[in-house]
């Protein structure tokens, strides 16, 4: 493969995610101005999986921890976020998100919805089935790459 066109993908997504954010940022602004971006992936992470771990989202968002105990300490104060200790780690926090959290997660489910078909519109479904494959394939082999190059 052709070393430059392997960069050119990764601008490519860099540019796809990049046109993502600033929409959906613009999308927040009618629904929640205050909501910043990292807020935002928190609230959808935890809406896809319920119950996650404050760790959970760190490795996640590769977010600094102390950034990330902020980040929950003021949804948890705006009424969004909900943070229970573990049934098996009472020092392990679980998240989840509140009944206004949830409700806040349906709208942004929906935009993140609406400004992905926006943007994926010109590209048929088959074709986007197909680049998410290719993407988690290509995303797993890193992931395993990665796992090797740490070990000593």
């Amino acid at each position: 493969m052709n070393s430059s066109l392997s960069a050119d993908v990764f601008d490519a997504l860099h540019e796809l995610v990049r046109l993502f954010r600033a929409r959906m940022r613009k999308s927040m602004e009618s629904v929640h101005p205050e909501l910043t971006f990292n807020e935002i992936r928190v609230l959808v992470h935890t809406g896809r999986r319920p119950g996650l771990t404050q760790k959970d989202m760190v490795e996640h968002s590769h977010a600094d921890k102390a950034q990330m105990a902020r980040t929950l300490a003021q949804l948890e104060e705006k009424g969004w976020l909900l943070r229970t200790a573990s049934e098996s780690d009472k020092r392990v926090r679980c998240l989840q998100l509140s009944e206004q959290g949830q409700a806040l997660y349906a709208q942004l489910r929906q935009l993140r919805d609406g400004v992905a078909r926006d943007l994926l519109q010109d590209c048929p479904e088959p074709q986007q089935a197909q680049l998410l494959a290719l993407l988690q394939l290509a995303g797993d082999d890193a992931r395993q790459r990665d796992k090797e190059f740490q070990q000593p």
